[in-house]
């Protein structure tokens, strides 16, 4: 077998790919074929390389410039320790500020500086006293300054002061101002448009109970129920319509009093639920059946021959699940969305969803 001596030196260095056979060579005894993260020694020994420091990040295109506007301008500027109001840096660099001015809190902070920029410094007066107003329309809408219901504060000049304005019925409106002077500020507030839909008799939307199928003239339909203050609102579909279509028309005959004589009305008891309803379909001879639990609280419609031709599922106890699981409705307002396998569906917006 070969024999392989023991290498005792490398301050030769790394030799070349084209000298690994130049075994003449006074030096090829002292080299190494590759030497990686070592560095050779005169001595002749190796030595392991030395590791690396951030020092800055390089800039990855031309300088940037940053400033300070402060107020007042006559306010004294420092930064990274240095008087001026502007320096020229590279991206990514940290920079540390500080303003000052005789008769105002001084202001001071770090920034990071990935563009151009130009931070506007206010400081806050030690003596001068300004009044913030604010006047709403309409006028009865209230007003929170700094936390607190209020329409008008006394503040330092410079000082920033945080509204918002609401009212039940509009979209509220919230900001922030630099009191520099006795000033007034007029809010207008933007009537919300789903406090504008009406139901009418049919009272507040207040959710989407859930999807079922029934069974008329061998034919499949899915059945959408959607609870509001005054009762329930079905929604009729073929079965293989995932949701009602633009076409779609409401059927109010489908809407039912939550304050039915459930007991003296056409009554079926499975034995599955306490109580179900026969009440008027999507055609004429189609009956819905309308399930209630135990509160006399409506949990979708079905009824048994259906939903054994169809295959429909059945819950640890052998009992019929009335929701399908893939739709979720999310009310918000009186404004209803309807989701399906998490893609929005179907709004109804107002009793004619027009």
């Amino acid at each position: 077998m070969s024999i392989k001596p023991t290498r005792m030196q490398f301050n030769g260095g790394e030799l070349s790919p084209w000298l690994q056979g130049r075994t003449d060579i006074a030096k090829y005894d002292k080299t190494a074929k590759l030497c990686r993260n070592f560095i050779p020694l005169v001595e002749g020994s190796l030595k392991r390389r030395g590791g690396t420091h951030f020092v800055a990040q390089t800039p990855q295109d031309d300088d940037i410039l940053f400033q300070i506007l402060p107020t007042p301008v006559e306010a004294k500027v420092l930064i990274n320790g240095v008087e001026r109001s502007s320096i020229t840096v590279a991206r990514g660099d940290k920079l540390y500020y500080e303003v000052s001015c005789d008769g105002f809190s001084s202001s001071s902070g770090n920034y990071v500086v990935l563009e151009d920029t130009n931070l506007e410094v206010f400081l806050v007066s030690k003596s001068e006293l300004f009044t913030f107003t604010i006047q709403t329309e309409p006028s009865d809408a209230t007003v929170l300054l700094n936390g607190y219901q209020r329409r008008s504060i006394k503040v330092f000049k410079n000082s920033t002061v945080e509204y918002q304005v609401y009212k039940d019925g509009y979209i509220l409106q919230s900001g922030s101002v630099v009191v520099q002077d006795n000033q007034t500020l007029t809010v207008t507030l933007q009537q919300d448009e789903q406090t504008l839909i009406d139901y009418g008799d049919w009272g507040t939307l207040e959710k989407f109970v859930g999807c079922t199928v029934f069974l008329y003239n061998h034919r499949f339909y899915r059945s959408w129920t959607i609870k509001f203050s005054n009762g329930y609102l079905g929604v009729v579909l073929d079965y293989s319509q995932i949701a009602p279509d633009e076409s779609y028309v409401l059927d109010e005959s489908l809407f039912f009093k939550s304050n039915y004589d459930l007991y003296n009305a056409v009554v079926i008891a499975y034995g599955i639920y306490q109580v179900c309803v026969a009440v008027k379909g999507a055609a004429d001879d189609v009956i819905m059946l309308w399930y209630y639990d135990e509160n006399n609280e409506c949990i979708g419609g079905i009824d048994v021959f259906s939903a054994d031709i169809a295959g429909w599922p059945r819950d640890e106890d052998d009992k019929y699940i009335t929701q399908i699981n893939d739709y979720v409705g999310v009310v918000s307002g009186n404004v209803l969305k309807v989701y399906y396998q998490g893609n929005l569906v179907w709004e109804l917006k107002g009793r004619n969803n027009v």
